[in-house]
């Protein structure tokens, strides 16, 4: 489809029903819920976009702030045909859904956030304090290398086809390269204009990694106990207190708000996939108690 002279890339499941648009984190593309789109398209009609800058969808120099990652969502919603849509967002989407919900409450029916609570404000600090991180990931590797480095660092050893579809949507280096710089800008954004809980009038589910040291540390020995409890120590003092902070200001702020722990990483709606379909199926089918 095409938004604003930008081309972008789009998948579906379902056969007609209810409109649920499907929205990737920050780097990936609507290939990531190959798995996880047609589990929820029972009655549904399901859509996954990939936003400009990731996947197959197109690059263009300007336009990453958050407000217009919204409007392109908003635009895609026309393209699509779905005057009124529930949204289900991983990671840095999250902020892209609630500033749409926020803005243009009539066009969101609910929204789902998949560890997309958390702004940036504050990583930086938690991420140097962390005593065993894993080396960088080869963004510019070859396609054995970044499968190789997110099974082993950032999925514990899982893995499903759809992240092969994922990394396999990825562009040439020089074109990577480019959405890196241009992607830090929305991080930026984030950073500058935290999600509007507060302004939300629809329901609102926030799904959240129950984190431990098995899905935050998978690389590390499991006898090696000295290392095992250091890295206890740091989501303890740490990274949980920042985790829980974020959900502690969604609690206090979504007039609509409620948030379910899911076991595992960040990437949990693949690994936890129908556990989280579960959530979600659930959490669609509940009737709807909003403002005016």
């Amino acid at each position: 489809m095409e938004v604003g002279g930008v081309r972008l890339h789009a998948l579906e499941w379902g056969e007609g029903g209810e409109p649920l648009v499907l929205l990737p984190g920050l780097g990936q593309s609507a290939n990531v819920y190959r798995e996880l789109g047609p589990a929820l398209a029972a009655g549904r009609r399901v859509a996954a976009l990939t936003p400009r800058g990731h996947g197959e969808s197109a690059t263009p120099p300007a336009g990453y702030a958050v407000a217009d990652f919204a409007a392109e969502l908003r635009g895609a919603l026309d393209a699509l045909g779905m005057e009124r849509a529930a949204l289900v967002a991983h990671s840095a989407s999250g902020a892209v859904a609630t500033r749409l919900a926020a803005d243009h409450p009539a066009r969101v029916e609910r929204i789902v956030l998949l560890d997309g609570i958390y702004g940036y404000a504050g990583r930086d600090e938690v991420v140097v304090r962390n005593p065993f991180p894993p080396p960088p990931r080869p963004f510019f590797g070859t396609g054995a290398q970044n499968r190789a480095w997110l099974r082993r660092y950032a999925m514990g050893g899982f893995w499903c086809p759809a992240l092969d579809a994922d990394l396999d949507a990825r562009r040439g280096l020089d074109e990577e390269s480019d959405r890196l710089e241009l992607l830090a800008r929305l991080v930026h954004d984030i950073i500058q204009h935290p999600h509007p809980f507060a302004r939300l009038r629809c329901p609102a589910l926030a799904l959240v990694a129950a984190e431990d040291v098995a899905s935050q540390f998978p690389w590390l020995d499991p006898h090696d106990t000295p290392r095992r409890e250091r890295a206890d120590a740091y989501l303890r003092d740490v990274r949980t207190p920042w985790r829980r902070e974020a959900v502690h200001r969604f609690c206090r702020e979504a007039p609509h708000g409620r948030v379910v722990e899911i076991p595992g990483g960040h990437w949990f709606f693949l690994s936890a996939r129908d556990r989280v379909a579960h959530e979600i199926r659930a959490f669609l089918q509940t009737p709807a108690r909003t403002e005016s």
